[in-house]
């Protein structure tokens, strides 16, 4: 999962490698023995010393993993010495941040506990998920659920909105006296559709808010509404134009939606096992 903080932290650190490493020369204050032979390519443990203090090998692959480095690309020159500039920056400041006891101040030590249970979290959560990954019967079970709940039908309405319910009677009335749905959405309509005579296209009666779709479900194809329905917006009366039947979206569509669904409920089947095997006291 990621860490916001650690994104930050990726984005300071790239900023300072142009700031610090663009155009310059590695300064060393003292030269280096020479290093043991490498085979082409390969990563040298460490893969640099900063004042004395190592920064291993490890430490750049898990730096590389958190920067979402290929691992096919971490032996190029190029991007293994901007990954390494990176960590050198990284390690100076630490060195300084300790230098000038930052990791002894108080409110410090809790961003770094917050940070650490942070990084628990998410690992034991993604080692969770990992371990109760949903197989391809309970997707497609899963799929066949939820087109289950899915709308299989689309309406096309015109609708009048205004905000009162003596209004929305009075266009009644003038309807079942012969008016002009279209001509009376015209005039009477406070909503935005009124200049297209209140045409609200094709829509599924889960995008409509629970009144107005329950009405619309009830309503014969040329019919209108016989009493005003109300809903946040207002009063309403509603024409159902046309009705068709829609497909529904593929299995491979969903499956990422799905995929998501089931992660989510292994977390927290997971967190209710938890709790009720805890004793907990909430003050």
């Amino acid at each position: 999962m990621p860490d916001n903080k650690r994104f930050l932290l990726t984005l300071t650190l790239t900023s300072l490698l142009w700031l610090s490493t663009a155009g310059a020369e590695d300064k060393k204050t003292s030269p280096e023995p020479p290093a043991a032979p490498q085979t082409a390519g390969a990563l040298p443990d460490p893969v640099a010393v900063v004042n004395g203090k190592p920064i291993s090998k490890g430490a750049f692959e898990a730096y590389a993993r958190m920067r979402q480095a290929p691992a096919n690309q971490l032996t190029v020159p190029a991007v293994r010495e901007a990954l390494t500039n990176e960590l050198v920056s990284q390690e100076l400041l630490v060195q300084q941040a300790e230098k000038q006891k930052l990791d002894q101040d108080p409110q410090i030590l809790l961003e770094l506990e917050m940070a650490r249970r942070n990084v628990l979290v998410g690992n034991l959560l993604n080692r969770v998920v990992r371990e109760q990954e949903p197989s391809e019967d309970d997707i497609r079970k899963a799929y066949q659920a939820a087109i289950k709940e899915m709308s299989n039908k689309e309406y096309k309405a015109r609708h009048i909105l205004v905000d009162a319910e003596d209004k929305a009677r009075a266009v009644l009335e003038k309807l079942k006296g012969g008016g002009d749905f279209a001509e009376l959405a015209k005039t009477s309509s406070t909503d935005s559709s009124s200049a297209e005579g209140g045409d609200l296209g094709w829509f599924t009666l889960d995008m409509m808010a629970p009144p107005f779709s329950e009405a619309v479900a009830k309503l014969e194809k040329g019919k209108f509404t016989p009493q005003p329905v109300q809903t946040e917006f207002g009063w309403h009366v509603i024409l159902l134009e046309d009705i068709r039947d829609t497909e529904p979206p593929s299995l491979e569509q969903l499956q990422p939606q799905l995929a998501q669904q089931a992660q989510r409920k292994v977390v927290t089947d997971y967190l209710a096992k938890l709790r009720s095997e805890a004793k907990i006291d909430i003050k």
